[in-house]
């Protein structure tokens, strides 16, 4: 059943469990929903499962920056963002900003000062519904790609593909067995017309591809003359798109 008038749902994303707790606390007593994650992998499977509505993000996260983490948020939605940073750092601040940041809130900091600058944002947003994160993983069969960070796994094995070769491979899995366009292929590979030139790097490209999943030997490229390309397999071609890590 879908969140009918529910509370907007806020992510607070930190990896001081007692910071998290003490958000949670404030924002829940505001009346708002929250879920929290204390890592980038946790919260970018929040945002793909769940209807957030804005996330509360701390700059400094443990073994990743909370500022490439919202850069990685606003390639794929236009859910608020505020950023937690260190009293002074002005330096996080505006890269925060750059990253595409809707506030910021300098440590140390008021709960209630925390609440009035969410009540804020949701008013200026009010008009618009944001867009929620594109779930970027897709399984099908043993075959795992993960479009966030551009990787693919068969099994246990890594197949180690370029920028190119993974976007083939994405459009070719979307649907196995049915044949992709040229067109789509090409403009996939950063070509908007349909010369010798395109032509011939998307040849190349899948003739790459071909060859690394052919050391797995499960999966084969196979071309329509004229037409596209299609992605075939024995296995099972039941596509299931996850969002967990």
């Amino acid at each position: 059943m879908g969140r009918v008038n529910a509370a907007p749902l806020v992510l607070v994303v930190d990896d001081e469990p007692r910071m998290v707790s003490l958000l949670q606390l404030a924002l829940e007593a505001a009346g708002y929903a929250t879920c929290a994650a204390s890592d980038e992998s946790a919260a970018w499977r929040l945002l793909g499962e769940s209807p957030v509505a804005l996330v509360v993000l701390d700059v400094m996260l443990a073994g990743a920056s909370g500022v490439d983490l919202c850069r990685r948020i606003r390639q794929h939605s236009d859910v608020p963002v505020i950023l937690l940073t260190a009293l002074g750092d002005a330096a996080d601040r505006v890269a925060g900003l750059e990253a595409g940041a809707d506030d910021y809130i300098a440590k140390p900091f008021s709960p209630r000062e925390l609440v009035l600058r969410v009540g804020a944002i949701f008013r200026r947003t009010a008009e618009r519904k944001p867009s929620p994160v594109t779930p970027t993983r897709r399984a099908v069969g043993d075959l795992v790609l993960d479009a966030a960070l551009a990787l693919a796994r068969e099994g246990d094995r890594n197949l180690h593909l370029t920028p190119g070769e993974f976007k083939l491979l994405w459009l070719l899995s979307e649907r196995p067995g049915r044949t992709v366009p040229l067109g789509v292929l090409m403009e996939a590979l950063g070509h908007d017309d349909d010369g010798w030139g395109a032509r011939a790097a998307l040849r190349t490209a899948v003739y790459r591809l071909r060859s690394k999943l052919a050391d797995a030997g499960a999966w084969e490229i196979r071309s329509e003359h004229g037409r596209g390309y299609r992605l075939v397999t024995g296995q099972p071609s039941g596509v299931t798109t996850i969002t967990q890590s």
